[in-house]
C-alpha cells in the first residue's frame, strides 16, 4: 500500500526535471555505460539483448491483494504500447505479507534470492511498497553493483544511498479541494486511520492540509477506534458529513484487517459518502477522490523495466466509483476525472464479435448482390443463394453463442469438479505442491485428509448411481461448511475426498477430521421412493513436517504425501471403517 512520504515534487514543472534527473542517473550507472560501450562495438542490425530485471513485491500473490492486480495491469497496458524495442526477462518475487505476516515474509529471504539468481545478470532491481525497500535496503550486499529503485517505499525523508526513491507523496490538499467541490453542502469530515507508523504519518499530513478548511468544516480523527467503535460511528454520520478513508491495517485492540475488508464493510454501512486515498480502495459503493494510481506506479515500474524515464505527470489521480456518485448525487466531478464501475451496454460487452458478424454479414451481402446481378432471372440461382446465406447467418449466430459459453465456462471447468462444486484432483495437486514449497520456506506444518465414503459401491449397487450422487454431495457439503478459509477441498475422484490443511500440525488435523467423521456418522441420505441411506466416512491423516534449513524438498514430495495419506486410509478401512487413522 502506498506511503504518505516522497521525493518526487507535486508541480508539474518539478516533476518533469525531477524524471529528466533520474534518466541522467539511470544513464550514468556502470550497467548503462557498459551497455551503451557494448552498443557502439555491435552491427547496427544487431537486435539489443534484453533487460534482466528483478520485481520484489511486499503484498503477496495478485490474488490476495487488489493493489498488486491494479499494478500489474498498469504494467501490461505500459508494456504492450508500441514503443519498446525489447520485451525485458522479468524476474518477480512475492514476499506474501498479507497471508504470512511481515517477520516471516522477509525469513530466510537473502539467502533464497542469492541461490536462485546466482547465475542470472542482472540491470536492476526493483522494489514495490515500504516492505521489500526496507529489506533490500537492509541488505546492501545483495546483487552489488546492480542499480536499485526503491518504488512507493513509505520512510518519510528517506533517501537511499544505494539506489533511487521513487516514493509516492498522497496529495491531502488537492483530494480535500476535491471533496469539497464534489460535496458543496460539506459541513463535517471523519478521518479513518490506524495507529501504525505510517498510519501516524499519514494523518499528520492530512492535519496539515486540512488547517485551511477550520472555521468552515470540523474534522474528526478515528485512528484509535476498535472495529465495533467504528462501525458504530459510521452508521451515526448524517447529512453534511463525508468518511475519508485511509489503509487500515489494525484496531486499537491489535487486531489485523486488511484496507479492502474495513471499505467494504464501511460502505455497507455509511449512510454518507466515502472518500480515499489510494485507488484500490475504490471499491463499489466507495466514492473514491483524487488518490494515489496503481496503475500509474505499474506503469511507473514498466518504464523502468525498459530503462526508460518514469512518467513526469507522477503517480496520481482523480477516480470515482459511478455507482457512489450516483446513489450519493455527487455532482462538479472534476474535468479528467476516471469512472470506475460504469454499467455496459451490449455494445462495450460485444463489440467485436457484433462488427466481426456485421463484417461477415456486408460482405455476404455483396456477394449475393454480384451473383444476383450476373444471374439475373435464374431463379433457381437465387433460392440457393438464399438458403446458403440462412444457414451462414444460423452458423455465425450459433459459433458466435457457443464460444461466449465456452469462454464463461472454461476456467471454472478447468478446476472445479461439477457435482459437488469443490475443487477437482488438478487443483488440489497443484495446492499440494504450492503448500509444500510454501511450508519448507517458512517453517510451517502442513496436514492433509484423504476421506472415503464406505460402502459406496453398495448404495450404487442398491439405490442407484442417482443415490450415490446425493451421498457425494452430501458428504461434500458437511466438508465445506467445516473447512477453514486457508484449507482446500477438493473431490479427488469418485467418492474420494482430500482435505488440505496448511500451517496445521498433525494433532489438530486428527482433531478436525474425527469432527468430521462424527458429523458424518448417522447421516441418512434420500434414494428415492421412500428410502433411504445411512452414511459413513473413514479418513486417513498425514502431516508433512517441515525440514531443517539444508534438505531440500525431492520431486517426490508431492507423491509422498498422498501415498501416506491414502495408505493411512487403507488402513481404516481395513479396520472396519468409520474411523480415522494417521501415518
Amino acid at each position: 500500500m502506498p506511503s504518505p512520504t516522497s521525493l518526487l515534487p507535486t508541480g508539474a514543472v518539478h516533476r518533469c526535471r525531477m524524471a529528466l534527473l533520474l534518466w541522467l542517473c539511470w544513464a550514468l550507472t556502470p550497467c548503462a555505460q557498459a551497455q551503451g560501450l557494448a552498443a557502439e562495438t555491435q552491427s547496427q542490425f544487431a537486435r539489443p539483448k534484453p533487460r534482466q530485471v528483478l520485481v520484489l513485491y511486499s503484498l503477496g500473490s495478485d490474488a490476495s491483494s487488489l493493489w498488486q492486480t491494479l499494478i500489474r495491469r498498469g504494467m501490461n497496458a505500459e508494456l504492450a504500447t508500441p514503443n519498446w524495442n525489447s520485451t525485458p526477462g522479468m524476474f518477480e518475487e512475492r514476499l506474501d505479507s498479507i497471508r504470512v505476516g511481515e517477520r516471516q515474509a522477509v525469513a530466510g529471504l537473502d539467502t533464497h534470492l542469492r541461490t536462485k539468481y546466482a547465475n542470472v545478470r542482472l540491470d536492476a532491481i526493483i522494489t514495490e511498497n515500504y516492505l521489500a525497500a526496507r529489506f533490500l535496503s537492509e541488505h546492501p550486499n545483495l546483487f552489488p553493483g546492480v542499480p536499485r529503485f526503491y518504488v512507493n517505499q513509505g520512510r518519510q525523508g528517506w533517501e537511499p544511498g544505494d539506489g533511487i526513491n521513487l516514493d509516492v507523496i498522497h496529495d491531502f490538499p488537492r483530494a480535500l479541494a476535491v471533496i469539497a467541490q464534489v460535496t458543496p453542502e460539506l459541513r463535517h469530515i471523519a478521518v479513518v486511520g490506524d495507529t501504525t507508523a505510517r498510519g501516524r504519518d499519514w494523518i499528520a499530513a492530512f492535519r496539515a492540509a486540512a488547517a485551511r478548511y477550520q472555521g468552515r468544516i470540523v474534522f474528526d480523527y478515528w485512528d484509535k477506534l476498535t472495529l465495533d467503535e467504528l462501525r458504530h460511528r459510521t452508521e451515526t454520520l448524517g447529512a453534511g458529513s463525508v468518511l475519508y478513508l485511509l489503509p487500515v491495517y489494525r484496531d486499537m485492540q491489535g487486531t489485523r484487517v486488511t484496507p479492502p475488508d474495513v471499505a467494504r464493510d464501511l460502505a455497507a454501512r455509511s449512510a454518507v459518502p466515502i472518500f480515499t486515498s489510494v485507488e484500490s480502495l475504490i471499491l463499489p459503493g466507495v466514492a473514491g477522490g483524487h488518490v494515489i494510481s496503481a496503475d500509474k506506479v505499474g506503469r511507473t515500474i514498466a518504464r523502468i523495466l525498459q530503462g526508460r524515464a518514469p512518467d513526469p505527470d507522477g503517480m496520481q489521480a482523480t477516480i470515482f466509483d459511478d455507482g457512489a456518485v450516483q446513489h450519493f448525487g455527487l455532482r462538479n466531478l472534476p474535468a479528467g476525472s476516471r469512472i470506475l464501475n460504469q454499467p455496459q451496454g451490449l455494445w462495450t460487452l460485444y463489440h467485436t464479435q457484433i462488427i466481426a458478424g456485421l463484417s461477415l454479414l456486408a460482405l455476404q451481402a455483396a456477394l449475393i448482390a454480384a451473383l444476383v446481378l450476373a444471374l439475373r432471372g435464374r431463379r433457381a440461382t437465387l433460392a440457393i443463394l438464399n438458403e446458403e446465406r440462412n444457414k451462414l447467418e444460423e452458423r455465425v449466430l450459433r459459433r458466435t453463442l457457443e464460444l461466449l459459453v465456452a469462454n464463461s465456462k472454461l476456467e471454472q471447468q478447468a478446476t472445479t469438479d461439477p457435482l459437488t462444486e469443490l475443487g477437482n484432483r488438478r487443483k488440489m495437486t497443484l495446492r499440494i505442491a504450492e503448500e509444500i514449497e510454501r511450508g519448507q520456506r517458512f517453517g510451517h506444518a502442513l496436514s492433509l485428509l484423504m476421506i472415503d465414503i464406505d460402502h459406496f459401491k453398495r448404495i450404487n449397487d442398491h439405490y442407484g448411481h442417482d443415490a450415490g450422487d446425493r451421498a457425494i454431495v452430501a458428504v461434500a457439503q458437511v466438508l465445506r461448511s467445516m473447512t477453514r478459509g486457508m484449507d482446500t477441498a477438493a473431490r479427488f475422484g469418485g467418492e474420494e475426498f482430500v482435505l488440505l490443511m496448511p500451517e496445521t500440525s498433525l494433532q489438530v488435523a486428527l482433531e478436525a477430521a474425527e469432527r468430521l467423521r462424527a458429523a458424518i456418522e448417522g447421516m441418512e441420505v434420500d434414494c428415492g421412493d421412500g428410502q433411504t441411506a445411512r452414511l459413513t466416512i473413514s479418513i486417513g491423516a498425514t502431516s508433512d513436517l517441515p525440514l531443517d534449513a539444508t534438505t531440500r524438498l525431492g520431486p517426490d514430495s508431492l507423491t509422498d504425501l498422498l501415498i501416506r495419506a491414502d495408505q493411512a486410509l487403507y488402513r481404516a478401512k481395513h479396520a472396519g471403517r468409520n474411523r480415522v487413522e494417521w501415518t
